[in-house]
């Protein structure tokens, strides 16, 4: 079998290979980059660049998987295929290059552990679901190709994640992003983003099915599989409560910074002289 085969063989895609290789040697190469280490502050820790370099090959990954999946669902044939069984070749690729990526991740997530004993359980357990969820998803190639309905969901998911980490860059700059209006323009466009990538056009795709099959959209999912039923409806409800967490911060933030009473937050407290501190003690004396 030649090396470009592997690119559409369902059982080891050419991606996971790629992906559990290139995406390491990125991270190693972007850590000896001197443009890269003078992203952040000087006085950023060794665990603080780790964490940038993680972000930045998390980034490009997105990118990756963002394009790949708008490419499918813009050349798909929506009126001519059966959209949860029909054959189409990138459906190994995109699975094959995010479980690469999300098991190189998750090693990179104990090792963070292990050295700055510090980590995220969230990511961690998001990983580790999406691991297996993958691993599975491949054994499903080799008896029927779900198709683009999942290659749209699992790709543009990713979506959202570059203007994540854009905002932990800016965060990490300083307080004067903390306090600006481009603060809350970054929170905007995550939020609205997030909300697109993840819970409409999840949505959007069982309309799609639902279309197709004559039956109401909320129905579509239990007419693809109860293996993809599951998936589907476990992540749009994980989908929903991180969108929730995301928008009462979001809510917070904005009503802090227009809303709020800034000159409490900045005022500095005078020094009492002996002066006041005999004035004040008179008054309580009257």
């Amino acid at each position: 079998m030649a090396w470009t085969d592997l690119l559409f063989t369902p059982h080891i895609p050419g991606s996971l290979i790629a992906a559990l290789t290139l995406y390491p040697a990125l991270f190693f190469l972007l850590g000896a980059l001197p443009a890269v280490r003078h992203i952040l502050p000087p006085k950023a820790d060794t665990q603080k660049q780790y964490h940038l370099c993680n972000k930045l090959v998390a980034s490009v990954h997105s990118t990756i998987m963002t394009t790949v999946g708008w490419y499918v669902l813009l050349t798909v044939d929506w009126t001519k295929h059966d959209l949860s069984t029909y054959t189409t070749p990138i459906t190994p690729f995109l699975v094959g290059l995010e479980l690469g990526y999300l098991t190189q991740d998750t090693a990179f997530e104990f090792y963070q552990r292990f050295r700055f004993g510090v980590g995220s359980n969230l990511i961690l357990f998001h990983h580790v679901c999406v691991i297996l969820g993958s691993i599975y998803y491949l054994y499903a190639l080799t008896i029927v190709n779900p198709g683009p309905f999942f290659i749209g969901m699992l790709s543009l998911m990713n979506m959202s994640t570059p203007v994540l980490h854009l905002r932990w860059i800016l965060q990490s700059r300083g307080r004067t992003f903390v306090n600006s209006r481009l603060k809350r323009v970054v929170d905007t466009a995550l939020l609205v983003t997030y909300f697109w990538c993840r819970i409409f056009g999840n949505w959007w795709m069982g309309v799609s099915i639902a279309r197709k099959m004559g039956v109401w959209w909320f129905e579509a999912p239990m007419y693809i599989g109860k293996k993809y039923t599951i998936t589907t409806v476990t992540m749009f409800f994980m989908n929903v409560a991180w969108w929730l967490i995301l928008a009462k911060q979001w809510t917070r933030s904005v009503r802090a910074f227009y809303f709020g009473k800034p000159s409490a937050s900045i005022t500095t407290p005078t020094t009492p002289t002996k002066t006041t501190t005999r004035a004040a003690h008179a008054k309580k004396l009257d």
